[in-house]
């Protein structure tokens, strides 16, 4: 099957909502702790590793990153939370940015919510859930770095998080491996209007 984000290029990084492209196709936010192994998924998906920037210090991208797929679908990669190295002033500014997006944005089609398999649900991460909540958000959670773990342990993991987040499927991914990337561009291709 052809990959339909293998020519996925990065357009440009925001700070504020005012430098937010016209308001118009089906937006795709990938959100996730700084390191959950959003960047690696990314790079996996659209088949380029050097698309996103992965670093050995998590938290290294500060600003909403636009990826274009197409002309309908646009990626875009939020900054890591959790422990994220980001300064405090470039928080400050796009945690309020986070906030307008969700409010305004009519191209939000959904939110891909990273987690490590081994790590899943922190804190952090019902934050998001609970903001997709709130503005009634489709969310993917999707489990990264499942070779870290043997298949029985991942259907274990699977299940418990299927019963706290029963209104949706749990994905597993293992960007290493390149398992799991066509149920996930699948989920995505689902909310292209």
């Amino acid at each position: 099957m052809k990959n339909l984000f293998k020519n996925t290029e990065f357009v440009f990084g925001v700070t504020s909502y005012k430098n937010l492209p016209e308001d118009i196709g089906c937006e795709i936010l990938l959100a996730g702790r700084s390191n959950a192994g959003k960047s690696s998924a990314l790079n996996a998906l659209t088949d380029n590793s050097k698309l996103a920037r992965i670093s050995k210090t998590p938290g290294r991208t500060t600003e909403i990153n636009f990826f274009k797929v197409n002309e309908d679908l646009m990626l875009l990669d939020l900054p890591g939370y959790g422990f994220a190295k980001s300064s405090k002033a470039k928080k400050k500014d796009w945690g309020p940015l986070l906030g307008q997006y969700f409010r305004q944005r009519k191209a939000l089609a959904a939110v891909i919510i990273f987690m490590d398999i081994r790590h899943p649900l922190k804190e952090s991460d019902w934050d998001m859930i609970q903001l997709c909540r709130d503005f009634n958000i489709p969310f993917i959670p999707v489990l990264t770095k499942s070779d870290k773990l043997s298949n029985n342990k991942i259907l274990n993991v699977i299940k418990k998080i299927q019963d706290k987040i029963q209104e949706v499927n749990i994905l597993a991914i293992s960007s290493q491996k390149r398992t799991g990337f066509d149920k996930l561009s699948a989920e995505i291709l689902k909310f292209i209007r």
